[in-house]
């Protein structure tokens, strides 16, 4: 029995330190693609996952570098300019103005598109098929602690873009999967900044 388990630990040792590895270096070719992108566009599909319900939805995704981005649904618009948030939904004809908060809780897509080496440990989980594009799946595991306790990333082979990011938090599990990604665009400034529409109620929490 002694020897089946040193036996074993001799086999698995190898593959976890090739996998850490892999890991590594598909990090590396995907930080070549993005430390040259000013901005990006992208249409994208998500779900969100809780406990008891669900919902989708889908929508525009605008990234520009230093925590600026815009997300457009139907049934939402966040924006931020990396220094004030603004929240907008039209069936409730309202807009919450806030500061935006970059802590270890904050969501943003630029962490997972940008900055999520520095911020998490990964590794290399398997491959899969994003629709027809063959992905690297990487774990990833913040190394410190706040809301998100895990995600996802499936990075595709052939371009080495981020197609899908699945994130789960303590209150639920939200995937996004990207298609349609335009690389510098040249977005206009006034894309990362809101103007409430007339009659619009603002809750201003600043």
């Amino acid at each position: 029995m002694y020897m089946r388990k040193l036996i074993f630990i001799f086999l698995i040792i190898p593959f976890i330190a090739v996998s850490a590895q892999d890991a590594q270096e598909i990090i590396k070719k995907t930080q070549d693609v993005y430390k040259d992108i000013n901005d990006a566009k992208a249409t994208f599909s998500s779900s969100v996952k809780g406990s008891g319900n669900s919902s989708s939805s889908s929508g525009t995704l605008y990234i520009g570098k230093k925590d600026k981005y815009r997300i457009e649904t139907k049934g939402q618009t966040v924006v931020t300019d990396g220094v004030t948030s603004w929240s907008y939904s039209p069936k409730k004809n309202q807009v919450v103005i806030d500061n935006y908060k970059n802590d270890k809780n904050t969501f943003s897509p630029n962490k997972f598109l940008f900055n999520y080496p520095e911020e998490f440990y990964s590794d290399l989980e398997n491959e899969e098929k994003v629709g027809s594009l063959d992905c690297y799946v990487l774990k990833l595991n913040p190394r410190s602690k706040g809301s998100i306790k895990s995600a996802k990333i499936w990075i595709d082979k052939n371009d080495y873009l981020i197609r899908k990011i699945t994130i789960t938090s303590s209150e639920n599990t939200t995937t996004y999967t990207l298609s349609s990604i335009d690389l510098n665009p040249g977005l206009n400034s006034s894309k990362f900044s809101f103007s409430p529409p007339s009659g619009v109620e603002v809750i201003d929490l600043r």
